[in-house]
Protein backbone atom coordinates (compact mmCIF):
# COMPACT_ATOMS: atom_id res chain seq x y z
CA UNK A 1 0.00 0.00 0.00
CA UNK A 2 1.49 3.48 -0.78
CA UNK A 3 0.40 7.07 -0.08
CA UNK A 4 -1.42 8.40 -3.18
CA UNK A 5 -2.08 12.01 -4.29
CA UNK A 6 -3.46 13.55 -7.46
CA UNK A 7 -2.13 16.56 -9.62
CA UNK A 8 -4.91 18.22 -11.21
CA UNK A 9 -4.38 20.28 -14.16
CA UNK A 10 -7.41 22.03 -14.77
CA UNK A 11 -8.86 24.82 -12.38
CA UNK A 12 -11.21 23.05 -9.51
CA UNK A 13 -14.16 24.61 -8.23
CA UNK A 14 -13.75 26.65 -5.31
CA UNK A 15 -16.44 24.64 -3.19
CA UNK A 16 -14.82 21.61 -1.45
CA UNK A 17 -17.34 19.31 -2.59
CA UNK A 18 -18.02 20.16 -6.20
CA UNK A 19 -13.59 20.28 -6.49
CA UNK A 20 -13.56 16.09 -5.19
CA UNK A 21 -16.21 15.50 -7.37
CA UNK A 22 -14.85 17.03 -10.46
CA UNK A 23 -11.86 14.80 -8.89
CA UNK A 24 -13.84 11.68 -8.95
CA UNK A 25 -14.66 13.04 -12.85
CA UNK A 26 -11.20 13.51 -14.09
CA UNK A 27 -9.78 9.92 -11.90
CA UNK A 28 -12.97 7.85 -14.03
CA UNK A 29 -11.44 9.23 -17.38
CA UNK A 30 -7.54 9.13 -16.62
CA UNK A 31 -7.45 5.45 -16.92
CA UNK A 32 -8.34 5.80 -20.59
CA UNK A 33 -6.76 9.21 -21.21
CA UNK A 34 -4.25 8.33 -24.47
CA UNK A 35 -3.60 11.99 -24.96
CA UNK A 36 -0.24 13.58 -24.47
CA UNK A 37 1.22 13.99 -21.14
CA UNK A 38 0.81 17.68 -20.52
CA UNK A 39 3.66 20.26 -20.28
CA UNK A 40 3.24 21.23 -16.72
CA UNK A 41 3.36 17.51 -15.63
CA UNK A 42 6.14 17.04 -17.91
CA UNK A 43 7.94 19.63 -16.10
CA UNK A 44 6.99 18.76 -12.82
CA UNK A 45 7.90 15.17 -13.32
CA UNK A 46 11.75 15.98 -14.39
CA UNK A 47 11.87 18.53 -11.37
CA UNK A 48 10.59 15.63 -8.71
CA UNK A 49 12.96 13.07 -10.72
CA UNK A 50 15.86 15.87 -10.41
CA UNK A 51 15.78 15.83 -6.95
CA UNK A 52 14.36 12.21 -6.19
CA UNK A 53 14.95 9.95 -8.78
CA UNK A 54 12.46 7.33 -10.35
CA UNK A 55 12.46 3.93 -9.43
CA UNK A 56 13.26 2.91 -13.00
CA UNK A 57 16.12 5.15 -12.77
CA UNK A 58 18.07 2.95 -10.36
CA UNK A 59 19.92 -0.60 -11.12
CA UNK A 60 18.21 -3.76 -10.03
CA UNK A 61 20.56 -4.10 -7.18
CA UNK A 62 21.52 -0.55 -6.20
CA UNK A 63 20.69 -0.22 -2.36
CA UNK A 64 20.04 3.63 -2.70
CA UNK A 65 16.59 2.11 -4.57
CA UNK A 66 15.80 1.51 -0.91
CA UNK A 67 15.76 5.11 0.19
CA UNK A 68 13.29 6.10 -2.94
CA UNK A 69 10.22 8.22 -1.82
CA UNK A 70 8.46 6.50 -4.70
CA UNK A 71 5.99 3.46 -4.40
CA UNK A 72 5.92 2.53 -8.24
CA UNK A 73 7.86 3.29 -11.49
CA UNK A 74 8.34 4.59 -14.00
CA UNK A 75 6.63 7.55 -12.72
CA UNK A 76 5.73 9.03 -16.05
CA UNK A 77 3.18 6.31 -16.68
CA UNK A 78 1.14 7.85 -14.24
CA UNK A 79 1.15 11.43 -15.87
CA UNK A 80 -1.72 11.90 -18.31
CA UNK A 81 -3.39 14.85 -20.26
CA UNK A 82 -5.68 16.46 -17.04
CA UNK A 83 -4.14 14.56 -14.37
CA UNK A 84 -1.18 12.70 -12.61
CA UNK A 85 -1.48 10.48 -10.08
CA UNK A 86 1.57 10.05 -7.13
CA UNK A 87 2.46 6.61 -5.39
CA UNK A 88 4.66 7.99 -2.30
CA UNK A 89 6.05 5.30 0.23
CA UNK A 90 4.45 6.13 3.96
CA UNK A 91 7.56 6.30 5.22
CA UNK A 92 8.50 9.09 3.20
CA UNK A 93 5.47 11.34 2.67
CA UNK A 94 6.63 14.57 5.67
CA UNK A 95 9.93 14.69 3.72
CA UNK A 96 8.53 14.56 0.29
CA UNK A 97 5.20 15.86 0.24
CA UNK A 98 5.63 19.64 0.67
CA UNK A 99 8.05 19.58 -2.13
CA UNK A 100 5.62 17.99 -4.23
CA UNK A 101 3.38 20.77 -3.29
CA UNK A 102 5.60 23.62 -3.87
CA UNK A 103 6.81 22.24 -7.10
CA UNK A 104 3.32 21.91 -8.49
CA UNK A 105 1.60 24.69 -6.98
CA UNK A 106 4.81 26.84 -9.15
CA UNK A 107 3.61 25.17 -11.96
CA UNK A 108 -0.28 25.97 -11.64
CA UNK A 109 -1.08 21.90 -10.76
CA UNK A 110 -3.36 21.27 -7.71
CA UNK A 111 -2.62 18.91 -5.45
CA UNK A 112 -4.99 16.63 -3.78
CA UNK A 113 -4.58 14.20 -1.22
CA UNK A 114 -7.50 12.28 -0.42
CA UNK A 115 -5.97 10.60 2.49
CA UNK A 116 -6.15 14.07 4.76
CA UNK A 117 -9.45 15.61 2.41
CA UNK A 118 -6.83 18.21 1.68
CA UNK A 119 -6.11 20.00 -1.85
CA UNK A 120 -3.62 22.38 -2.41
CA UNK A 121 -3.91 25.08 -4.52
CA UNK A 122 -1.45 27.27 -6.56
CA UNK A 123 -1.92 31.21 -5.51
Amino acid sequence: MSYSIDLIIEKLPADQQQAWQKIEALREVYYEDERPVASQLQQLHAQLTARYPCLCDFAEDDPAMDDSPWADGPMINNFSHDMGMLAIVYSKVEQILPFIIQQANQLGITVADGQDGQIYRPE
